[in-house]
């Protein structure tokens, strides 16, 4: 398990927000996405502005659940993808050091580096892979996290959102009600799949740190855990 970074405490307000040793809000601990996040809206509550051919998948995944036919890749144990991957109704750890951010995922024990000060490829360089590759910097006391590199063949939510391998993911997590709320705004970009740019938000609560990420084995018996 990588080293968790010493951190020191800033009172504010009556409420304490654990600072990393650079002086960045520390996001260190156990998270859980707080709501259903099952079927991803826009941030004003609507579907993906999909493209004609990405509209007919996404309403072809919704009639094949609906029939009991699902070729969601997570009931066949394959990796989530991202972001859905946050949105899992599973824990997920953050460790930090200073030139990296871990999150690590109880669903399927999936690691996600984050690479700070860093920043990614250019597309063409890209190898394309289940998780892609990410980089963070730090705006202010927002983490901004920027991902590419992405194979097709993951959907971004459990109803069946597809997506290219031009897919481009920026998230921006940011710390809420005195550090006990982690919020990450998200903004896809996809000019395969969708008409322009979109974004959505996921919360996240910080879980009590006695708590330890779980064994998960996929098997038959939770093929539609998240």
């Amino acid at each position: 398990m990588l080293k968790k970074m010493s951190v020191t405490f800033l009172a504010c307000a009556a409420l304490a927000i654990p600072l990393m040793a650079q002086g960045a809000p520390s996001l260190a601990g156990i998270w859980i996405v707080d709501g259903d996040m099952s079927t991803v809206k826009t941030i004003d509550g609507k579907l993906p502005p999909f493209k004609a051919e990405a509209r007919r998948q996404y309403n072809a995944a919704i009639a094949a659940r609906k029939a009991g036919k699902t070729t969601d890749p997570v009931a066949q144990c394959l990796p989530h993808g991202l972001p859905r991957l946050m949105f899992a109704p599973y824990p997920f750890e953050i460790l930090e050091e200073p030139k990296q951010i871990s999150f690590i995922h109880e669903a399927q024990h999936m690691p996600r580096l984050v690479y700070l000060g860093e920043k990614l490829p250019s597309m063409d360089d890209l190898d394309r892979n289940w998780m892609g590759q990410s980089a963070g910097n730090w705006d202010g006391d927002t983490l901004v996290v920027d991902s590419a590199g992405f194979n097709s063949e993951t959907t971004l939510d459990r109803a069946g959102i597809p997506h290219s391998e031009d897919l481009v993911i920026q998230e921006r997590f940011s710390l809420k009600d005195g550090g006990r709320i982690l919020e990450n705004e998200i903004t896809i970009t996809d000019p395969q799949t969708f008409t322009r740019p979109w974004k959505t938000k996921a919360r996240f609560k910080k879980m009590d740190s006695s708590y330890w990420l779980k064994e998960y084995v996929c098997t038959d018996k939770n093929p539609e855990a998240g």
